[in-house]
């Protein structure tokens, strides 16, 4: 499978199972430690109990803001090597056909591990270091 189909399918399978607020699931897509970035803070997750309340803060936004898709669609990618996989790519939460924010830019490093890709990092393009408890602020747009 080419990098950019298995960022794209990786990306689609995490929004399913944090859509179905499917707990065991999501554990099983990330990797340990675990590094989430933004502009504004840097938080490293050694278990999954470590990451538990900003997914539960997450799944919560969703509801609240009566999220319908939560689409995020590859823009670039590269193959690292046969075990890692850097990708770009922009999330968009939609309410019906209403936005609920501004597109967010992120960043994703998959690594294999065993047969499964895993996220080991995410940079989130948001100025907010309280995401998700709060809705983001955007950054500026680098490009």
């Amino acid at each position: 499978m080419h990098a950019a189909a298995i960022a794209q399918t990786y990306l689609d399978e995490v929004a399913a199972i944090v859509m179905a607020d499917d707990w065991d699931s999501y554990t099983n897509t990330i990797c340990r430690p675990f590094l989430l970035i933004t502009h504004t803070d840097t938080m490293t997750f050694a278990t999954p109990d470590d990451i538990r309340g900003i997914y539960q803060n997450f799944v919560l936004l969703l509801h609240t803001q009566r999220v319908t898709d939560f689409i995020r669609l590859v823009e670039t990618v590269e193959l690292i090597d046969q075990n890692l996989i850097s990708a770009r790519y922009v999330t968009h939460l939609m309410s019906g056909s209403h936005r609920i924010m501004d597109p967010v830019v992120s960043s994703i490093s998959l690594r294999l591990e065993g047969n499964r890709w895993r996220a080991a990092s995410i940079t989130n393009a948001v100025i907010n270091s309280r995401w998700p408890l709060l809705m983001p602020k955007m950054g500026t747009n680098p490009l």
